[in-house]
């Protein structure tokens, strides 16, 4: 049967079930058994990850704590999630209880948290689904008593239909005092659960911005590279890093010019790759979008005075910014306003979570019935 636009009745039902939470597809999944394979399917898993709806905000934040006895305060970092979809009941609901292992955090991803552990494993920890997997631990760690400079990527990989982690890893050469010549890079492949490891040399590696996350886009992991190039004279070139998870093969796309002092992050903005920058001599933030390997200025707005930064974008072109002194906020074109969300903390980062079908025990065990 075919409907009057077109689609089918599967494929209909496909863009419904979509558009469901984890919890209600992972009870849906024993209806039948087409059901149940569609949950497992990565590209349906990937369709259900660009659902709009589907797009909430963690904040990991600092505060003050003391200790039990009074005696000290300390400044301890929160994991928290912000139910509402909407933004507008800022209440949080805290996920430290939720957290499988002690660890540093990175992501989420696709939904998935990376806790690179204090004992030196990686685990891969999926919010939605209560579930967590510990990585078989990596050969070149073994020498390390803890994980040194690392950059995380993880992504599908649309050549195998499989989910991949990707970690660029900066020793240091402790007899010379320095860091090695080359960076290792390790590659896990939830399928097999196994890692592929080699080590690579080349050179604008080494102008990775080791302080932002990446960007998953097109099939390929993403970050910043910095460049100062003296004969642009007040600019700097920023480039791109890009890890194809298809082939494993990295590549540098030139990125467009800023001003020097540009405060900058890279995101995604209507399923492109873009820069966006606040331009600290005007105090205006521009977005660059990468469209068919050219970059297209897509808006200029502003000036505000007293922003920091950039942060990521949000929904309908919204976009979030941190203040500095330390307070996070939204910027909504539609109104041109600024809304504070009036997060009082130490420093803060912000991720865009949404709800994923990734499993991670591999098990068929009914989840969620709590």
């Amino acid at each position: 049967m075919v409907i009057e636009n077109g689609d089918s009745l599967e494929d209909m039902l496909i863009e419904i079930l979509a558009k469901l939470p984890v919890k209600s597809l992972l009870r849906l999944r024993c209806v039948c058994k087409s059901w149940y394979t569609l949950t497992k399917d990565p590209i349906f898993i990937n369709k259900h990850l660009k659902n709009d709806n589907n797009t909430r905000l963690i904040v990991i934040y600092a505060k003050e704590v003391e200790t039990k006895d009074g005696s000290q305060v300390y400044p301890t970092d929160f994991l928290a999630l912000y139910p509402d979809k909407t933004l507008e009941d800022l209440s949080l609901q805290d996920l430290d209880p939720q957290q499988p292992v002690i660890g540093s955090i990175w992501g989420p991803y696709s939904g998935i948290i990376i806790i690179l552990g204090i004992t030196n494993l990686v685990t891969l920890w999926n919010v939605a689904t209560h579930e967590s997997r510990t990585l078989p631990k990596l050969g070149v760690l073994s020498q390390y008593t803890r994980f040194p400079s690392t950059k995380v990527g993880f992504g599908l990989d649309l050549v195998a239909n499989d989910y991949k982690l990707v970690l660029i890893l900066k020793f240091r050469d402790d007899k010379r005092n320095r860091a090695c010549e080359f960076l290792h890079v390790a590659v896990y492949t939830l399928g097999t659960n196994s890692w592929r490891e080699f080590e690579c040399s080349k050179s604008f590696l080494s102008h990775i911005s080791w302080f932002l996350g990446s960007v998953y886009w097109d099939g390929s992991c993403c970050w910043l590279l910095e460049f100062e190039h003296k004969e642009l004279k007040n600019h700097n070139h920023v480039g791109i890093l890009s890890f194809n998870l298809g082939d494993e093969e990295f590549e540098e796309i030139q990125g467009p010019h800023i001003p020097e002092s540009a405060e900058v992050s890279l995101d995604l903005y209507n399923d492109s790759l873009c820069v966006l920058f606040l331009d600290t001599n005007s105090h205006c933030f521009e977005a660059w979008v990468l469209k068919k390997r050219n970059w297209i200025k897509e808006f200029t707005v502003g000036p505000f005075i007293g922003f920091y930064k950039p942060l990521q974008f949000w929904k309908k072109g919204s976009f979030f910014v941190e203040l500095n002194t330390s307070q996070l906020l939204l910027y909504e074109p539609s109104t041109g306003e600024m809304r504070d969300f009036e997060l009082e903390c130490l420093w803060f980062s912000t991720h865009i979570y949404k709800e994923s079908l990734i499993r991670m025990n591999g098990g068929d065990d009914n989840l969620l019935d709590e």
